[in-house]
């Protein structure tokens, strides 16, 4: 298996064990909580639930449908690195977004708003989502650079040489 592909699938697998984390825990904080009388706690509890549900989701299908094959050549590889690289660094918008919105609702919970436990316990959840997927991308998007970059050197070189009347410059990609 390439070194991209091997990589898709550790990140994969990352995303697959902090999302089961988050069912249990979600789970086992919703079991463990009253959605009355400890409001907060139990909202948090159930949209960490959803989120690592959506998180297996993801990554399931990631990694069923990842190919295994290795790619066929120099430009394939790098096109392959470089859409992982721009998903990548997509996601790490979007968990800078779900942060964002985790902050003003948790906000929200401290105002005058109806049901500001389910707030709090939402906007909590929310941002611990958007910091820990930050994390997991993060690691996987340094790794993509640095990739990029090996296949990016390993396939342009520029050479000059002199002549009688200047010099040449050539790009071998």
């Amino acid at each position: 298996m390439s070194p991209l592909r091997t990589a898709q699938h550790t990140h994969l697998w990352r995303v697959a064990a902090w999302g089961s984390a988050n069912v249990l825990g979600g789970l086992a904080l919703m079991w463990g909580s009253g959605r009355t009388t400890r409001s907060a706690r139990w909202h948090f509890g159930a949209m960490s639930a959803g989120w690592g549900a959506v998180n297996v989701g993801i990554a399931a299908a990631g990694l069923l449908g990842t190919p295994s094959t290795p790619l066929p050549n120099p430009a394939a590889r790098l096109a392959a690195e470089r859409q992982f690289h721009d998903i990548l660094l997509f996601n790490l918008g979007l968990n800078v977004a779900y942060s964002a919105v985790g902050g003003t609702m948790l906000g929200a919970g401290y105002r005058d708003v109806q049901n500001a436990a389910r707030w709090r316990g939402f906007g909590t959840s929310l941002i611990l989502q958007g910091v820990g997927l930050m994390v997991l991308d993060g690691i996987a998007f340094v790794a993509s650079r640095t990739r990029l970059d090996a296949l990016l050197d390993a396939h342009v070189t520029a050479s000059v040489y002199p002549l009688p009347s200047g010099v040449a410059l050539t790009l071998q990609l």
